[in-house]
């Protein structure tokens, strides 16, 4: 970097919650703070208010005084950046920083599972990406098409077939279980209206017209939970491994790189992989936030 800033902002910009970094010109910790989600689905008013407020939260936990915008240096991974329109949108309304650095959060966890190293590395959480950068400096995405159309073994992915398990089993297609009573109680509970009394049928359709992304990756808990006493969840939780073997395999056919795997739902997914790709995973050397503030130390980072 060519300056002198107060401050280093790594942002973490995920479907689920935000989270800002702060470090010193020196590179030490000042604070962090989560917030909530900024993907880029819901707009980019939403998300820059989401970013801002967790950035004042992460000063105002360390008891200092968030400078003016222009002294600060922001690198940002942010859920929802690979697609044109909402990176244009998001852009267009970023406040002025001192200098500013945005890629997709897929691109983050990258740089910070690999410190800007080649390797790849599979997100899984709300939504679902594979990234690879190879030795020649090329580089290869999977997945990423979004929900419901994509975003394979994601939590969203897990919650859009537990409610269509359970629409099975409101209409006498299968069996009650512990996952299809499970995401009735949870839909009564999650939705806007009044469900006292009332038909399970009436309950999950009112909760499915307000539902969005968010929602059904909240369902993929009942899912994960339930895995080893319900048949339907095993199943899911099942077929969410086989969709990661398959991006692992076509990120790096010939097994070169290290893979990383990332997210809320990794650690709950591992004992679905076959061994050999149980012993092909690495721990990621640090977080999306971290490769976010590697944006800007680094000038050599251009990929993507």
């Amino acid at each position: 970097m060519d300056r002198t800033y107060d401050y280093l902002i790594g942002i973490d910009g995920g479907g689920t919650k935000t989270l800002a970094r702060v470090v010193r010109a020196d590179g030490s910790l000042l604070a962090e703070a989560t917030g909530p989600g900024s993907a880029l689905r819901n707009g980019a008013p939403a998300a820059w208010d989401a970013i801002r407020t967790t950035m004042r939260d992460a000063f105002a936990l360390a008891g200092v005084a968030m400078p003016p915008l222009t002294r600060l240096a922001a690198g940002m991974g942010v859920a929802g950046y690979n697609v044109a329109q909402w990176a244009e949108d998001f852009r267009r309304q970023a406040p002025t920083f001192g200098a500013l650095r945005i890629v997709s959060d897929a691109v983050t966890t990258l740089l910070g599972a690999h410190q800007g190293q080649p390797g790849a590395v599979i997100a899984v959480g709300t939504g679902t990406i594979g990234v690879a950068l190879y030795a020649d400096g090329s580089e290869r995405v999977v997945d990423g098409w979004g929900f419901p159309s994509g975003d394979d073994a994601s939590g969203a992915w897990m919650g859009l077939r537990a409610i269509n398990h359970v629409q099975h089993v409101v209409d006498g297609r299968a069996p009650h279980g512990a996952l299809s009573a499970a995401t009735v109680v949870f839909c009564a509970a999650d939705g806007a209206t009044k469900t006292t009394g009332r038909a399970e049928r009436d309950v999950v359709l009112d909760w499915l017209s307000q539902a969005d992304q968010a929602a059904f990756a909240r369902l993929a808990r009942l899912v994960v939970a339930h895995a080893q006493d319900d048949d339907a969840a095993r199943s899911i939780m099942a077929q969410a491994g086989a969709e990661i073997e398959l991006m692992a395999a076509t990120l790096d056919p010939g097994r070169q790189l290290p893979l990383a795997l990332c997210g809320g739902l990794a650690g709950a997914l591992y004992d679905y992989f076959s061994p050999d790709l149980q012993q092909r995973i690495t721990p990621a050397l640090a977080d999306s936030a971290d490769g976010a503030l590697l944006l800007l130390l680094r000038r050599d980072l251009s990929f993507f």
